[in-house]
């Protein structure tokens, strides 16, 4: 063998290692980039039948979710369990008027997977005095006080239109508890669910100085067979709805960086 091919050779035994190790490292990089980025910033939990609740809290607020779990029998649950990365006092005042803005919903820009396209989730989003009633309120009054409050909400869904719903909301030293369910039938263009069986659950509290929030969102479907063939992942579809309202109400309060779109680790 002459000495150009020995040397030939022995270069390209040398390259293709080299090569191999930096395609081996590009790969490392590339795995661990996607690892980050699919990083689960909110806990989540689809409570299949038979499964119990995992991520609840142990508190006396939460019995309203435990309760609406035995006495309703949903036929859809979803937990999500959010940390707020802030650190120091929570100011509740502002955070109680945050979730009091209702219209801010309104806002919420997002991509329907149905539709193809973005759109408004809630084109109409607002306070009404009953459910009889679907005239335009302000969110709140210069006369509003920080407390318990009870009152109506009409949201003209991009999918269920014209729901109107009751919200109640309950404030103690250490959190916020926010209650919503449907006050009417909700319609597309059949019957999709029956008045009470629509049910959210925001419970805001401290726990060992850090500001968590426990979300439970439930519904029953009516018309089920049709309705699976248009919501495909009926999961999904409550748990996108329950983070959007979540993250458009309360923005960057106690240093929360949520992306209005919708996780994919929640699908």
């Amino acid at each position: 063998m002459s000495v150009s091919c020995l040397i030939k050779i022995r270069v390209f035994d040398i390259i293709i290692p080299m090569l191999k190790l930096r395609a081996g490292i590009m790969l490392l990089f590339v795995f661990t980039t996607l690892i980050a980025g699919s990083e689960e910033i909110i806990r989540h939990n689809y409570v299949y039948p038979g499964e119990a609740l995992k991520l609840i809290p142990d508190r006396e607020e939460a019995r309203t979710v435990t309760n609406f779990q035995l006495q309703n029998h949903p036929g859809y649950p979803v937990e999500l369990l959010y940390e707020f990365p802030g650190t120091g006092d929570v100011d509740w005042e502002k955070l109680y008027f945050d979730l009091r803005s209702i219209s801010h919903l309104e806002e919420l820009w997002y991509f329907s997977e149905h539709a193809q396209k973005y759109r408004y989730m809630f084109p109409n989003a607002y306070v009404i005095s009953s459910p009889k009633n679907k005239r335009r309120l302000p969110d709140y009054s210069s006369d509003t006080k920080f407390g318990d409050a009870e009152f109506y909400i009409y949201l003209d869904d991009a999918e269920l239109k014209g729901g109107k719903y009751k919200a109640t909301y309950t404030v103690s030293t250490d959190s916020i508890h926010v209650r919503i369910q449907n006050a009417t039938n909700l319609r597309r263009f059949i019957k999709v669910v029956n008045k009470g069986d629509f049910y959210l659950d925001f419970l805001f509290y401290e726990d060992d100085g850090k500001l968590k929030v426990y979300i439970y969102g439930a519904y029953t479907l009516q018309n089920e067979f049709i309705v699976l063939k248009l919501l495909k992942s009926p999961y999904s579809t409550l748990a996108k709805r329950v983070y959007t309202i979540f993250a458009t109400l309360i923005g960057d309060f106690h240093g929360a960086d949520l992306p209005l779109d919708f996780p994919g680790y929640l699908r």
